[in-house]
Parts: C-alpha cells; sequence; structure tokens
C-alpha cells in the first residue's frame, strides 16, 4: 500500500474517532449552559442582591484606592447598625473612635465612600428629655450628621425590628450589603474575625452553604439576644415578613429562632439559616480568665465601663475599620503635601448651645444648610462645641471659642470660611472658589492675592468688622495672627465686642494690615443683613443686637427653601 493510501486510511480513521467526540461535547456542553448562566447572575447580583445565590465575599482591605467606590448605587461588605439611647453619647464617642478611627470631626467623613463599612447609630426618640441631655445631643447630631437617625422605638425589644426596615430602606434606595449586623453601643465586636468566619463559611462548627442567608447570634435568653446578631442581606425581608411571630419581651430575630428550633419540622422562610452561637458571642463576664475560648470570641455585649472596654480591644488585637477615604489622610495641610484623598476647602461653624437652648430648633437646620452646601461644592463641614466649652478654664465668654475652633482646624486646610450660627448660605450655587476669583479681582489681581491671608467685610454705617463670616488661609501670617493678634487679647476676654474686636484691632495694624482683604462698607460680597438682601447674596447673616436670633433665622431659612423651589419667587424683606 503506498503513502498515499496510507493517508488516505488516516484520514477517514481521524474522522470516524472525532464525529462521536465532537457529538458528546456538544451535549456535555448543553449541560454545562444552565451553570455558566447562575454563575454569571450570581455575579451581577452580588453588588445588588437582587437573588440568593451566595457571592464571593472580598476581604476587609486598607488601601484607600482599593476601596474606593461610586456613591451613586454603593455597595458595602458590611452595615453595621448601633442602637443607643439619647444619653448615650460619651458611649458612641467611645465607638467611633475604637471601631471606625474617627476621634473627633477636624476631618470629617462626608460620606461613607469606602466598599467596606456602612454604619449608623440609632438614637431613640423621646418624648420627654432632659434639658442638658437634649443639648449635647443636638451639639452630637450638627458635628457628628451623617451617622446619626433618630427612631421611634416603644419597647426596647422592637429595635431589631426597626434597624431591619431601615435596612430593607436602604436596599430599596440602591444602597446596598453583603452582611449586616445589629449590636447595642455597649457591645464591641471584632469586624475583622467576622469577616474572616463568613469568608470561611465555617461558623459554630457548621459549614454554612450561603451565608447571605445566615441570622447568626446568641439566642439562649433575652439578656443575650440583643448584643450582636449579624444577618445576611437575603435574610432581612424574610424576617419582616414573619414579623406575627413575634413574642412579647422577645425581639423578632429571636422569637423565629425559638419558635423554628421548637418546631424542627416547620420550613424556615426564605430558606433562613439559624446559628445559634453562645461561644463567639458572649456577655462580658466582667474578667478575661472567665473566657473559656478567648480566640473564639467575635462579639462582647454588657460592658459598661470605658476602661475595660479599652482593655478588651487592646487584649483582643480588634482593628479599626475606617469608614471614608478622607480619613486615610489625617495629616495637616501644607503647600507641599497637597491632601488627595479629602478637601482643601472647610466650612466651619459653632454647635454650641447656650444654657438658654434658643437655638435648640435654628441651630441644627443652619448647620443642614452649611453641610449641603459644603457636600454641594466638595468641601469638609466642620461644627466645634468643645472649644467654647473650654472658655470656662480660660476664663473668657463662650464666644471665644471660635479662636479657638479656627485655630485648631485651620492647620488642615488651605482655606477656611467661618460662619456663625446664625448665618447660612442663601446662594448654595456660588462656590468658595468663585468668591476667592472674586477677592483676588478685588486685591488687585493674582500676584497681590497671593499676599492676602484673612478676609472680612464692615457693613456700611458699622463701626465693627463682621466677624460673624470671614476666610482665613492657612498661612505663618495667620497663624501670628490668631496667636499673637487675637488670642493675646485678654483684655477683651468678657468686656466690649470681645474676639470681634481683637480681630478689628488686629488687622489695622502695620504686621498684619497688608496682608487682609478689608471690604470696607461691602454688605453683598461675603455676607448681608437680612434687611438688605438682594437675589444673588452669598451669606445672610442675621445678628441680632438683642434677643435671640432663632426666629428670623427660621423664617430666613423657609424663604431659602422657598426661593431654591421656585427662583422666580417674591421675597419680601427681611430675609
Amino acid at each position: 500500500m503506498g503513502m498515499k493510501e496510507q493517508l488516505n486510511m488516516k484520514g477517514q480513521f481521524h474522522k470516524i474517532k472525532l464525529f462521536p467526540l465532537l457529538i458528546t461535547t456538544f451535549v456535555i456542553f448543553l449541560f454545562a449552559i444552565p451553570y455558566y448562566i447562575n454563575d454569571y447572575n450570581d455575579i451581577l447580583s452580588s453588588s445588588y442582591d437582587v437573588n440568593d445565590n451566595e457571592s464571593t465575599t472580598t476581604p476587609l482591605t486598607n488601601s484607600p484606592e482599593q476601596i474606593m467606590q461610586n456613591m451613586s448605587c454603593p455597595h458595602y461588605k458590611i452595615a453595621l447598625f448601633i442602637f443607643s439611647e439619647m444619653e448615650d453619647l460619651n458611649q458612641r464617642m467611645l465607638m467611633r473612635e475604637e471601631l471606625f478611627g474617627i476621634t473627633d470631626n477636624i476631618i470629617p467623613c462626608m460620606k461613607q465612600d469606602t466598599n467596606v463599612i456602612y454604619y449608623k447609630f440609632f438614637v431613640r426618640k423621646l418624648k420627654k428629655v432632659n434639658g442638658k441631655v437634649l443639648k449635647l445631643f443636638t451639639s452630637e447630631k450638627m458635628e457628628y450628621y451623617h451617622d446619626i437617625v433618630e427612631i421611634d422605638v416603644e419597647h426596647s425589644d422592637d429595635w431589631h425590628q426597626t434597624l431591619l426596615k431601615y435596612a430593607q430602606s436602604l436596599q430599596e434606595k440602591c444602597i446596598t450589603f453583603d452582611h449586616l449586623i445589629l449590636i447595642d453601643a455597649f457591645t464591641m465586636i471584632n469586624l475583622e474575625k467576622i469577616q474572616d468566619k463568613i469568608l470561611s463559611s465555617k461558623i459554630e462548627n457548621r459549614l454554612i452553604s450561603n451565608t447571605r442567608k445566615m441570622v447568626w447570634g446568641s439566642f439562649d435568653s433575652n439578656r443575650t439576644e440583643n448584643m450582636a446578631v449579624i444577618l445576611g442581606s437575603s435574610a432581612i425581608r424574610p424576617i419582616l415578613e414573619n414579623s406575627n411571630y413575634k413574642m412579647n419581651y422577645t425581639s423578632l430575630i429571636s422569637s423565629l429562632y425559638l419558635y423554628y428550633y421548637n418546631n424542627p419540622n416547620n420550613i424556615i422562610p426564605g430558606d433562613l439559616i439559624f446559628i445559634n452561637d453562645p461561644i463567639s458571642i458572649i456577655e462580658w463576664p466582667n474578667s478575661i480568665s472567665s473566657i473559656s475560648c478567648v480566640d473564639c470570641i467575635v462579639a462582647m455585649g454588657h460592658i459598661y465601663q470605658e476602661w475595660e472596654i479599652r482593655n478588651i480591644i487592646k487584649e483582643f488585637n480588634i482593628s479599626t475599620t475606617l469608614p471614608c477615604i478622607a480619613r486615610y489622610d489625617l495629616k495637616m495641610y501644607s503647600n507641599e503635601t497637597v491632601n488627595k484623598l479629602r478637601p482643601n476647602i472647610a466650612v466651619i461653624t459653632s454647635s454650641f448651645l447656650y444654657k438658654d437652648n434658643c437655638m435648640l430648633e435654628a441651630a441644627p437646620l443652619s448647620a443642614k444648610n452649611k453641610r449641603e452646601y459644603a457636600e454641594r461644592h466638595g468641601y469638609a463641614f466642620v461644627a466645634r462645641s468643645t472649644e467654647y466649652d473650654q472658655q470656662y478654664y480660660r476664663k473668657r465668654k463662650p464666644v471665644w471659642g471660635k479662636v479657638d475652633a479656627v485655630e485648631k482646624v485651620l492647620a488642615y486646610y488651605e482655606w477656611l470660611i467661618w460662619l456663625d450660627m446664625d448665618a447660612f448660605f442663601a446662594n448654595r450655587s456660588f462656590s468658595i472658589e468663585q468668591l476667592l476669583e472674586k477677592c483676588e479681582k478685588r486685591a488687585g489681581g493674582k500676584k497681590e492675592f497671593e499676599k492676602i491671608n484673612f478676609i472680612v467685610a464692615r457693613p456700611i454705617g458699622d463701626n465693627m468688622i463682621n466677624a460673624g463670616v470671614f476666610l482665613i488661609r492657612n498661612s505663618d501670617w495667620a497663624r501670628d495672627f490668631l496667636r499673637n493678634g487675637v488670642q493675646s487679647r485678654y483684655d477683651r476676654a468678657n468686656t466690649g465686642m470681645r474676639e470681634q474686636q481683637a480681630m478689628r484691632d488686629a488687622i489695622q495694624l502695620p504686621n498684619w494690615k497688608p496682608n487682609v482683604l478689608y471690604l470696607n462698607r461691602d454688605d453683598h460680597t461675603i455676607n448681608t443683613f437680612p434687611d438688605r438682601y438682594i437675589r444673588g447674596d452669598f451669606i445672610v447673616h442675621y445678628a441680632p443686637e438683642l434677643g435671640c436670633p432663632a426666629d428670623p433665622v427660621l423664617k430666613g431659612l423657609s424663604k431659602l427653601k422657598m426661593l431654591e423651589e421656585n427662583p422666580n419667587a417674591n421675597i419680601t424683606l427681611p430675609f
């Protein structure tokens, strides 16, 4: 047989062998298609939680580049909801520090823009509140506005249900998450260890097939049920849809667990996976030596002493989880190291309420106006009260807290704009950059404006500057001006126009005057009074000589709302 014939036979042999192989491969592919489709759907749904398929959960990370996300429809690995009473201010501050690395609001989290953690403190609304508690809580809300939600909870065993409803409302608003953790303000948790256990899918020596459906807590008694519960995002709806199972004096989640524990043959709605884990989620036994498995602990409740909480955090090596990109860069501002992770301009105001609480209603709304303005233009918003409190020890009137606050916060920004509590933005489309450009022209050009470090106005017919609104640049000049020109004036600690007069006198001295843009007899560039308002004015400042400005401020904010909704609306003066 020749070579040609051999090759022909070989070709026929290959054809005969390959044909059934191709048929077999095609059949296998047809059977595999549904699995590929499911895997693809799992990937798509991992950010939106539209079905119950388990998605891959990535570990917590500390790299800001990896965790920054698009805020139009944010998705988080963990949502953490913390229930507290109004008077638990110190506890909330402690948890901000120890869990999230937030020791103050000088560099605030204007938005929770990492994909790692989304947290909120939930505070029970009260019909009757101690005046001092209400004052402190109102200041806290102004300073940490983004992380406090007030809720109506009638009984202590109802708060789980209320928080689950809030979580569901977030999902409907396109704010989604893989897992939800519910704790009270006296529980410390190890977020990193919780995430590790979820990643392993092994909890309480059980292999969990789908952590999105799990309900993980310590349900042995109603003393431990509210300490900490970890839920998959797909567990929220089935729990709320079965609220009729709730028992008196027991949370809804525990009620469902107990029902199905006592009725094991009943079908669990939504294929929920209940995990009772009294080893990992425990009540603080008052001594670490009383804990049988220290490495097992992911949450510990009923810790009421601050020093014990700090010791436990140290002993258990609990790390902080930063909730916003801005907190990754806490360095002071300098021209050489311009901060890329946070704003270089801050809007700063007072959140201090005087003993008469006259601004109790108006102050939060005025702060909201400023915060919304800052959010709109990408600035920081900083409200301060502690510097006012500390004037008691400085033997000065509380109003001097303004200077202390500016001196403290200025170090972290290129420019600050200060507004008193009774001033608000009336033209919120006008940016600080546009204002600085306008001031640059007033100063005589770019070169001349580079020398300017302080911008303030003196209204028409007034002998005094209006120190309720001013801009100050971060510079050696500014630090010297505040420290030696203003703070040194203890002769005005309690008399005269106090800090306002100290500023007015300092800017007239030859060592500071050349670096001040003094807007003399100017009622409109940076601020105006309500009876002099003209459409387009930037800031309205009420500043009554006598009495509380609350009512005029509230009326002005109401007029601003009307004007923003209908720019052609007729506005009567005073604004």
